[in-house]
């Protein structure tokens, strides 16, 4: 779909994937997110970054509520002050302290410790209901269950997810599709307030307007690169095809 089209996505961007229907917007967050691998080329990626992702369409699991679906957004954080726990127990023991590996402990354990920090590991709950009824929940449908919700509710529930987890990039697939007014104005603030990168396909002009800074442009299995605002790439795509 693509032909030797290489870019370059930069700390704090916030880009617009922009084309016609069918030029394979969905198909390159797919690849960015690992969904699907690249029939040729690479996608290079940082060790350390973290993506997140929301598609269109998703697979839903059902048997917990809307409250405990959203605290699995924290999974990472629990299975990080794991490590914490036994990165200390290590410490407490050993006595190599010039070692390489007792310096590795102690680089592990600043990395788990700044990531703790970036996605609140302390205020929990109070961050999943302020996403929850940012997002249009009430607090007396917390505990419903996934299954009772209609699809475009359970969307709202994988994206409160990935405001919680705060990934180093976040891949936004038509993310106000099931939004209403004062929703669409939550994840525009909490966009505007996401300290990564964000990359989003959509056909919501007055979002884009808000927080686009590039926009790449599939086109004929090319890509072409605007840097600046939504309406600067209107002005040079109308001043391009005159």
């Amino acid at each position: 779909m693509f032909d030797n089209i290489s870019f370059l996505i930069n700390p704090k961007d916030r880009i617009c994937l922009a084309g016609r229907n069918g030029a394979g917007k969905s198909t390159m967050l797919k690849l960015l997110a690992g969904e699907q691998n690249p029939t040729k080329g690479e996608v290079s990626i940082p060790k350390d970054c973290t993506i997140g992702y929301l598609p269109q369409d998703m697979i839903h699991q059902h048997g917990r509520t809307v409250f405990e679906e959203t605290e699995t957004a924290y999974q990472e954080i629990q299975k990080l002050q794991k490590r914490l726990e036994n990165i200390n127990d290590q410490l407490q023991t050993r006595t190599d302290y010039e070692s390489a590996e007792y310096m590795k402990l102690i680089e592990d354990l600043t990395d788990i410790n700044h990531r703790l920090d970036i996605v609140g590991a302390d205020n929990m709950e109070a961050e999943i209901e302020k996403i929850l009824k940012g997002l249009g929940f009430d607090r007396n449908e917390f505990g419903r269950q996934t299954s009772e919700l209609s699809g475009g509710w359970r969307m709202r529930i994988e994206l409160a997810k990935l405001l919680l987890q705060k990934p180093d990039v976040l891949l936004l697939d038509e993310p106000t599709n099931h939004l209403d007014i004062i929703s669409r104005e939550f994840l525009l603030s909490a966009i505007k307030d996401f300290p990564g990168t964000v990359m989003i396909v959509s056909h919501d002009r007055h979002f884009l307007r808000e927080i686009t800074t590039r926009v790449f442009e599939l086109d004929k299995q090319h890509i072409n690169i605007f840097d600046g605002d939504w309406d600067h790439y209107l002005e040079k795509k109308a001043k391009l095809t005159h």
